[in-house]
This record gives C-alpha cells, structure tokens and sequence, in this order.
C-alpha cells in the first residue's frame, strides 16, 4: 500500500491503519467518537496527504480549466477557492474538487485519492495545444487539515498571517514554520478550519508543531472514521459512495457546482436537458425515527417496495439518532416524507429531513 509522509507519526500515536483507496491510513487513535467530539468541541489534525494535487498553470489555464470543470472559475479572484465537479460527457461525476486560485495564471486542484490517476490522466488527455502547464504534485505536496472551532489559535503559531487573513474559502501562499506553503480556509468537517499544502519532506515538521501549539486547545490527531462521520453531518459528498460517474451533479443536490451561464463544459449538454426535465432520482437525507444506525448499500422503502438505497449512514452522536443520504425516485425527495430502512431485515421508519443534519453556530 501507499503511505503518506506522515506515516510514521501515525505509527507511533497508535493509529490503527487500515487500506484507504490504496493507502495504508489511520481509521482512529483513540477512538471515532472520541476524536469526532474534538474536532466539534476544540481542535483536531487530519493527514489528508493521500489526496490528489495537481497544479494547473500558463495563460490558457483559466481557459482550460473552464472546459474540464463545472464551476465558474472566472469568478474566483486570486486567493480564493471554490467546489466543484469534473464530468464525463454524459455529465455522470468522475470527481469532486477543489480549486484554488494562486494567481492570475496559477491554480491548485484537489481531487479526491481514489480518483487521483484518473483524474490526471483525463486532464493530461484534455489539455489542449496552447500555454497549458499541467504538473501532478501529490508526492512533493503533503496535506494536512487543522479542524474545529479553536483551529484558528493554533494555526496561528505556525502561520500567523493565514491566521489572521483568511476568510472562508479563500487560500494564499504564506511561511509556515518558516518554509513557503499554501493554507486554504477549506475543509470537509463543517467546522472553522484549514488546510496545509507543504512540501512533504517537512510535512512530520510541521504536523509535530502544530500538536505542540494546540497542547493547551486539547488538539489530538484523528482518523478517517471521525472525518467521515463529521462530513456526513453537515452533508458532505464522499465519492464512490453519493456520487460517482453514473450520478450526476443535478442528482445529487450539487447545483450551485455548475454554472450553465459560462459557456460550453464537458457534459453541459445533457446536465442542461437534464435541468430543463427535471432529474428522475434525488439524494435525499433521512433521520430514522427510533433507534437503529443506517449503513451503506441498505435498502430504502416506501410504500411496501424499494425504492432505493443508502449511500452513507452512521449514528450521530450529537442528534443521538440515526442519519443517513440516499437515492430516491423525485416524489419522495420531499423534507417529510416517509420512508423506512431495512436493517437487517426489520423496517425501520425513517423522515426526509433537509441538509445539514449539523449546522455550527456562528461565532
């Protein structure tokens, strides 16, 4: 398996490492529940350097980028970022992304680590004959998250000026632990938080300073088990599991990703038909409404017959109820509307609710 250059610190903390898409990653320190409750209660530290980095440069790279994404990235002033979706030309998802703005000409993408070959082999394949500089730097990048309403004191110690500049969603390349890196007000929890794009022969560097400058916020690393179980909270798309090439952005409630009015992008033409027709299916979230825990690939019901399954569950510690998204034909997308969930083989009535099950209060 792939290891990250953080390895060895998630080795010694007693990470228990499990295969992720390939890569040997902790799932928990001390336990999901535990770490989960840090990251909405004080600070906690993600390794994410098992996604993907491509760097997108040259003076048609706005240009480029336009036709290879759904978002409007002309609409990004330098130092911001934006989600958005890579599709296939029937407008099926092959990836969720992030793109970041460094300059009039210069833009970082991240894509998700199952879809890293993919993804750089489509864009080396788009890429047209003009002033287009496509470089993958997933192994010179490390990536590291710094999550949770006290991430903003503890940044603060290794990259005072992102601290005290950033606003949601904006990003710039900024000393931290006095070498150049990139720190994004970004992340995948629904928290106030950011993260670090370094050079990741001093990713252990600065993932050690910042567990020393968060001692006194309570800070601990944390694993994928509690990142998945945050970002299901706040709704958040995992890929190969809410979405992937056979659903589409429209499906899957991701709209605001595409913006019909810039001009032709792959997959355009059939996301527009299918916008004018109205999709036939639906991700919906659903509450259960006694006691029981969703899980991935259980089916849904309404009216005595399946009408689909769910795509991510879990128990959510802070409603103390289940949660979970799935696919619905479009007459049963509606918050209120009843469903049940067979788990195990017993039904268990469930509610469409609208997303987020956790919004964080505004500080």
């Amino acid at each position: 398996m792939n290891r990250t250059p953080l390895f060895e610190q998630h080795r010694r903390a007693g990470g228990k490492l499990v295969d992720f898409a390939g890569w040997e990653m902790p799932i928990q320190y001390g336990g999901v529940i535990e770490e989960y409750q840090t990251v909405r209660t004080a600070v906690g530290l993600f390794d994410v350097s098992h996604m993907g980095r491509v760097t997108v440069a040259g003076r048609d790279s706005l240009a480029f980028l336009q036709q290879v994404t759904t978002n409007n990235v002309a609409k990004l002033a330098v130092g911001d970022a934006h989600y958005s979706m890579v599709c296939n030309p029937a407008g099926g998802i092959k990836d969720d992304i992030f793109v970041y703005r460094l300059g009039d000409a210069r833009f970082l993408l991240c894509v998700n680590a199952s879809n890293r070959d993919k993804i750089v082999s489509w864009l080396f394949q788009k890429a047209p004959q003009g002033d287009v500089r496509l470089s993958d730097e997933s192994d010179e990048l490390g990536q590291i998250a710094l999550q949770g309403p006290r991430s903003t004191e503890v940044l603060r110690a290794v990259s005072p000026h992102a601290a005290e500049t950033l606003q949601p969603r904006q990003c710039m390349q900024t000393d931290v632990c006095d070498m150049l890196g990139i720190v994004s007000r970004t992340g995948y929890t629904g928290e106030v938080g950011y993260e670090l794009y370094v050079p990741s022969r001093k990713a252990a560097t600065i993932w050690e300073a910042l567990l020393k400058a968060g001692g006194r916020a309570g800070i601990k690393p944390c694993g994928l088990g509690a990142r998945d179980l945050l970002r299901l909270e706040v709704g958040y798309l995992l890929y190969g599991n809410d979405i992937d090439e056979q659903t589409t952005p429209l499906e899957a409630g991701a709209v605001f990703a595409v913006d019909f009015t810039k001009g032709d992008f792959i997959g355009r033409a059939p996301l527009l038909e299918q916008k004018e027709k109205g999709p036939a299916k639906h991700l919906v979230a659903f509450e259960l409404l006694q006691k029981g825990v969703p899980r991935h690939g259980m089916k849904i019901v309404a009216d005595g017959q399946e009408i689909g399954v769910v795509t991510s569950g879990n128990l959510s510690p802070l409603l103390q109820k289940g949660i979970g998204l799935g696919y619905v034909p479009t007459k049963f997308r509606g918050p209120g509307t009843q469903l049940e969930i067979d788990i195990r083989g017993r039904l268990h009535p469930a509610v469409v609710v609208k997303l987020p099950f956790y919004k964080r209060k505004a500080s």
